[in-house]
């Protein structure tokens, strides 16, 4: 499928209702009437401009007073409906100093909290933005019009585009995402016999013994070098195929002080994941929340904190350098932007990614952030990938946390969110999947049904949990894995049902002479076996990504001979 199929599809899923029919919920959405329904809310000035982001027309937003202060029209929505809330916004000046600032697209209602759709953080000067996102309506609709809040009020902006439509439930999900899993996620495997006795009966095994799709963990480097902590090396290798050190390569971990880098047990860890065959993620270089930030390099002037960001850089990329196969580059930029006001320099985390790329071209660069699957981030962050991708920046990729606090999983509102991150048209990766209940039954039920959701989605190409075990983890209400043994709980048995079973292909198939057999399978890693009246002939290690067709030559072997 043609990426510009696939983002079609997206949009036409969104948009349609079950009678086939686009439902508009707002007048005048791309601004062409009248402009009648749109009004200023509070104190502002409305204008018809000719910059516009499609058609002819779109409404100047002039003379604000507040945030608050803005575009507005009243809607009529059903009590606790689901809905998708977006439009497109042009910055035409930003008061001195500011180099970018929020827009959000809010609900507020007469009896009711204001909802947020989405929010755009770091919207730019002159660049067409679309802010928004899927939200509930809140149980009491009364007075409800839907307004666009720029922080800035002296920020003159253009809203064009505007769109408020239903979002109906997906009726069958599981049956929906089942069907995608055996589309995408297998492939046709033929094992044809040849040299074969005519008149022989065989038996040919195939046994996967690693998935093409990435399942992982977070652990701890310091662990997982420990020799006490063998049940809980043993556990990480039993049940994942990738992982991610969850603390030891972070720059405020690695260089408490300027110049002292402690980098022993990393990698250690790193060295003995790679000779295990385990891939690795590498988090992070940077982390652009202040607070996860080295206390020395705060105090640094503009300069200095160029030359340490360049240092940086020149060390852990290059010491993990054939260690580590993805980089998460700056954590969570859409929470924090640290580095931007630091330097100064709106495009900063674009050069962090180019100067990585650099050092390890042979590494797939990652945006990571949270907030996407529960929260109004989703636009935001595809808005950054398709921003990054348009300058020319080496991204390959897009990391969704997917820390889940709420169990209620609202399927449709989280697929819809996907959609959108996947518009971007890079690889998303579930990169700290956490289901948070101390009620180990939900966890478990909760965790069956988002990583059904996840791995049915063609744009996700991995997950990872952001630790396993109770004795390592950074919120024991997460763990799969509980005491000293590191045995499974309810949720670590249903993660076990999913990746050594229900996602697993293992099966023993009969063949007649030169014969044939095809069997539609996981794709990854097999281990293909032709036996002869129970033993074995001869064997061989095949990779299943798309359809294959394997030959297997057995001219000349026989069982052997049964001594005794």
């Amino acid at each position: 499928m043609s990426p510009t199929l696939f983002v079609l599809l997206i949009f036409v899923s969104l948009l349609i209702r079950c009678n086939g029919e686009i439902t508009q919920l707002v007048h005048d959405p791309d601004m062409e009437g009248l402009h009648q329904s749109w009004k200023c809310r509070a104190h502002c000035t409305l204008t018809p401009s000719h910059d516009a982001h499609t058609g002819k027309t779109s409404l100047l937003v002039t003379n604000r007073g507040s945030i608050n202060d803005g575009l507005s029209q009243s809607v009529n929505l059903t009590p606790n409906g689901r809905y998708n809330f977006t439009f497109y916004v042009k910055l035409l000046n930003l008061t001195t100093g500011n180099m970018y600032d929020m827009v959000q697209a809010t609900l507020a209602c007469s009896n009711a909290n204001h909802i947020k759709f989405g929010q755009e953080r770091y919207t730019r000067l002159n660049h067409w933005t679309k802010v928004g996102g899927v939200a509930h309506a809140p149980a009491d609709t009364s007075g409800c019009f839907i307004r666009v809040q720029v922080s800035d009020i002296h920020a003159d902006h253009v809203i064009d585009d505007v769109s408020l439509v239903a979002v109906p439930n997906i009726t069958d999900w599981r049956a929906e995402a089942n069907e995608r899993i055996e589309s995408i996620r297998k492939s046709n495997i033929t094992i044809r016999l040849t040299g074969a006795e005519p008149n022989a009966n065989y038996e040919i095994e195939l046994y996967q013994t690693k998935h093409e799709f990435a399942f992982g963990s977070a652990i701890s480097a310091t662990q997982f070098i420990d020799p006490a902590y063998s049940h809980y090396q043993h556990a990480f290798y039993e049940n994942f195929e990738w992982a991610v050190l969850e603390n030891d390569l972070k720059w405020q971990q690695m260089e408490r002080r300027q110049g002292h880098i402690h980098s022993t047990e990393a990698m250690a860890t790193l060295k003995s994941l790679n000779a295990s065959g385990i891939k690795v993620r590498g988090h992070n270089v940077f982390w652009g929340v202040d607070l996860h930030t080295p206390t020395w390099v705060t105090t640094l002037s503009q300069h200095d904190l160029q030359v340490a960001m360049d240092n940086r850089i020149n060390n852990v990329v290059a010491m993990a350098r054939n260690y580590v196969r993805h980089w998460d580059v700056n954590n969570e930029n859409l929470h924090g932007d640290f580095y931007e006001q630091r330097t100064r320099d709106p495009n900063i985390t674009m050069k962090m990614f180019s100067s990585v790329h650099k050092v390890d071209p042979n590494a797939l660069l990652f945006l990571n952030d949270f907030g996407i699957m529960e929260n109004n981030v989703a636009q935001s962050l595809r808005n950054q990938a398709m921003l990054f991708k348009s300058a020319g920046v080496p991204i390959h990729g897009i990391g969704i946390q997917s820390h889940l606090h709420k169990m209620d999983l609202d399927i449709t509102a989280m697929k819809a969110r996907l959609d959108t991150v996947a518009e971007a048209g890079l690889p998303i990766w579930i990169t700290e999947l956490s289901v948070e209940t101390t009620n180990q039954t939900v966890r478990a039920s909760v965790l069956r049904d988002v990583m059904t959701l996840y791995f049915s989605h063609p744009a996700i190409k991995g997950i990872l949990l952001w630790g396993f075990w109770n004795g390592r983890i950074y919120n024991t209400t997460a763990a799969l894995f509980e005491g000293p043994n590191v045995q499974p709980n309810a949720a670590g048995l249903m993660y076990q049902e999913l990746f050594k079973t229900t996602w697993r292909t293992n099966v023993t198939l009969p063949v007649h002479g030169n014969g044939d057999v095809t069997v539609r399978g996981f794709q990854g890693v097999y281990k293909v076996t032709v036996k002869k009246s129970d033993k074995e002939l001869t064997n061989q290690y095949v990779s299943v990504i798309d359809d294959k067709a394997i030959v297997l030559d057995i001219s000349g072997l026989s069982a052997p001979a049964i001594v005794g």
